[in-house]
């Protein structure tokens, strides 16, 4: 699937409550629409040509224990596997989205859309 396609079909996707529900009592009370549609859609993983992954809804229900990354103390939520151990997250207590290292724990790339990251 492209990038783009993806995108467009985040805008006609209705949001799970079920899903919605559960990620916001692991992560944050006050995500975005774009993250709840994100859980929604997030059957098995969506691959990109140049090898990112979105996640699947259980990778990230599951993404503190298996990545070892206190995402929540982080205020961050994975959304995206870029590969090299980075992963494009959104910052749920400042609202932007970015690329964070699990490794060192490092955050770049801030941008103010998923869509910037995803290009």
């Amino acid at each position: 699937m492209k990038k783009s396609e993806y995108l467009e079909r985040l805008g006609d996707v209705a949001i799970d409550e079920k899903r919605a529900n559960k990620v916001k009592e692991i992560y944050s009370k006050d995500l975005p629409d774009v993250i709840l549609k994100i859980v929604t859609i997030a059957g098995e993983s969506e691959f990109f040509d140049d090898g990112t992954r979105i996640l699947s809804y259980q990778e990230i229900i599951d993404a503190e224990n298996d990545l070892h990354v206190a995402f929540s103390q982080y205020s961050i939520i994975p959304v995206a596997d870029c590969g090299e151990n980075d992963f494009i997250i959104y910052n749920y207590a400042d609202g932007y989205w970015a690329k964070f290292n699990i490794i060192d724990e490092s955050i770049f790339k801030k941008k103010k859309k998923i869509s910037e990251l995803l290009v």
